[in-house]
């Protein structure tokens, strides 16, 4: 997913960006693109909701 504009969004917001997900426990490069589009909204909307993986 690098290069995507979901996947900048989320990681403009980071200071590490080749880590931990702002929004969940997982490295990012680990997520699907459902994982992606969910923490990208959950991040940008300041959501206080879990992981979709749960």
């Amino acid at each position: 997913m690098p290069g995507t504009e979901l996947h900048t969004a989320v990681l403009d917001n980071r200071a590490d960006a080749a880590d931990i997900c702002a929004a969940c426990p997982h490295p990012w490069h680990e997520h699907d693109p459902i994982g992606v589009r969910y923490c990208t909204a959950t991040t940008a909307s300041v959501l206080p909701r879990g992981c979709i993986c749960r």
